[in-house]
């Protein structure tokens, strides 16, 4: 999982101290934080793979109401729309601390991780026997219901 960063210097900075200091890099295992700097790059990301963490400025968040449609010129041009992040499945989480945002990170981090099948944990019948036991049951099943 890939935690992905869009906001300004200010944000992108406090953001990375605050992974830093909970040591979240290391918890995430296949991934890793990026910056992103651009739109167009946040919003293909969010349409390919919306189960990642995204880490969204406020400011750079715009809601569809009478200022952003009739005074677009007020808006800044790398806001990305509310309706757009709800359309993908991200929701918007107000997070009062930076405490709350490491624990909301773990749980995502876990839930990830439980998800994935354990590499020594059975998941059918056949990964319990080997493929000779298989053979040897299929004949054997094979010729009671011929007898």
């Amino acid at each position: 999982m890939n935690i992905y960063i869009y906001g300004g210097v200010s944000f992108r900075n406090e953001i990375h101290k605050i992974l830093d200091h909970g040591n979240i890099r290391f918890k995430i295992n296949d991934g890793e934080v990026v910056d992103i700097n651009s739109l167009f790059t946040l919003e293909e990301l969010i349409e390919n793979d919306p189960t990642q963490i995204f880490l969204i400025d406020q400011n750079k968040i715009i809601e569809d109401d009478f200022i952003s449609k009739y005074l677009k010129i007020l808006l800044p041009k790398d806001a990305i729309s509310k309706d757009f992040l709800d359309e993908n499945g991200i929701g918007d989480i107000s997070l009062r601390s930076y405490r709350d945002l490491l624990i909301y990170i773990e749980k995502r981090l876990e839930s990830i991780e439980n998800l994935k099948p354990k590499a020594n944990e059975i998941t059918s019948i056949d990964d319990m026997l080997e493929d000779d036991t298989l053979e040897a049951l299929d004949l054997s099943l094979y010729s009671e219901v011929r007898s």
